[in-house]
């Protein structure tokens, strides 16, 4: 065969190898920039022995909970780090966190955040949290470089009127009490507004978890799911499953229990209880204040629908009122609908509900079970629902003034000449 042959052979090889490279997935585009500073924590905080630079732990002031850096359990590289708790006396939440500021380019794009994470002994919750909020005072901190309070202080703004509100929120909960390493996934869209990223990694219970090789992205958005009518947006409302759907709103106060139930359910087999058990020498609580549980519903489509939250409850010797609640997350800040019917003292179980109209702007729905505490007595939550039932009756927009109307007749001849 000729030269010529193999030439032309050689040529249209190379362009099909081309064109599948050309084809493969991803390669049309440049991966996506990690977010993250010092993601795999290898890097060491100036100063400090074992620090990671870019991260931070919350802070409770228990003698029981420890964090750390491990050399010795690593998904990659040098280091991971740690947090580990052996004490439920007070009910809080231990992680590890990065705070980010973000602005007009995250908006519209969805937020995906991946982590590696290994349990030890957990007993209780492991988790991995992603939340996108509107807060102008953890921005100005980050801008300033100075703590958030102190930033509060320049800006003027007291706490009672902080206009923080979270326009995104997604948590994997992992209940396993002992994992090889396993990568966790969240994604989230991020709405107009958000200034700010938090990315957490944690327990709320005992034992220890371990952190390695986290990364965020910014993403093309994945469609949001319909808002059909009739189906229940909650997952596990009949709280028969692992209650991994869940939050728990738990204040850090002594002797607040939430257990299942067995024996007193609604119908099933379980049913929530919360009590709360006055534990000797421990504080008193400072005040009252929401205990409960909820879920987050994250669906730009349901703005303009009206929802229904519903539940059966029951109460014995409650001092305090059980009750639901909805709230409404949007680009112009919260809504909330007044209160379902309230129960106290001893009331056997009894259905209520609450209907919200959703603003058009609406990012987030969040339903609430709930009671004032702490309280001496029980609450009892079974059978929840979040229904949409149909399009939202929003207030009529106010009518211009007639000098208003007026100047935008001026102002429109005026464009006319």
């Amino acid at each position: 065969m000729s030269r010529l042959f193999f030439s032309r052979v050689a040529r249209a090889v190379a362009g099909l190898a081309a064109l599948a490279l050309l084809a493969a997935p991803g390669a049309a585009r440049a991966a996506s920039k990690n977010l993250l500073i010092n993601p795999d924590f290898e890097e060491r905080l100036p100063g400090h022995p074992w620090m990671p630079a870019g991260w931070d732990t919350s802070v409770s002031g228990l003698p029981t909970t420890f964090f750390g850096s491990d050399t010795f359990v690593t998904k990659s590289g040098r280091f991971s780090v740690n947090v580990a708790n052996v004490s439920t006396l007070l009910p809080m939440a231990h992680n590890w966190s990065q705070s980010m500021q973000v602005g007009r380019e995250a908006w519209g794009k969805d937020l995906k955040l991946t982590v590696w994470t290994r349990s030890n002994g957990v007993e209780g919750r492991a988790y991995v949290l992603l939340q996108a909020y509107r807060d102008t005072i953890s921005k100005m901190a980050h801008v300033w470089k100075i703590p958030r309070d102190e930033a509060a202080t320049r800006l003027g703004i007291n706490k009672v009127d902080d206009p923080l509100v979270d326009l995104g929120w997604k948590r994997e909960i992992f209940i396993d009490h002992e994992t090889e390493w396993v990568q966790r996934e969240l994604r989230l869209y991020c709405p107009p507004g958000v200034n700010m990223v938090y990315v957490r990694a944690g327990v709320l219970g005992t034992g220890q978890l371990i952190i390695d090789d986290a990364s965020l992205t910014l993403e093309n958005p994945l469609p949001a799911p319909p808002a059909k009518q009739g189906v229940n947006l909650l997952a596990d409302g009949d709280f028969e499953g692992d209650w991994t759907a869940w939050e728990y709103g738990l204040p850090p106060y002594a002797g607040i229990l939430l257990e299942r139930d067995s024996v007193d359910a609604h119908q099933g087999k379980n049913c929530v209880r919360f009590s709360h058990v006055a534990l000797p020498n421990s504080p008193k609580a400072p005040t009252l204040t929401r205990i409960g549980i909820c879920q987050v519903v994250s669906n730009r489509n349901l703005g303009g629908k009206k929802v229904r939250l519903s539940a059966w409850m029951r109460t014995d010797s409650l001092r305090t009122s059980a009750y639901l609640k909805l709230f409404a997350h949007g680009l112009y800040g919260d809504v909330q609908g007044i209160a379902s019917h309230q129960i106290t003292e001893t009331r056997p179980w009894t259905a209520t509900s609450q209907e919200l109209d959703l603003p058009p702007d609406t990012y987030q729905v969040w339903a609430w079970c709930q009671f004032d505490g702490p309280s001496p007595g029980r609450v009892y939550f079974d059978d929840v629902s979040l229904e949409v039932v149909g399009n939202a009756t929003l207030p009529p927009k106010p009518k211009p003034s007639k000098s208003a109307a007026k100047q935008a007749g001026k102002r429109s001849d005026a464009q006319r000449n």
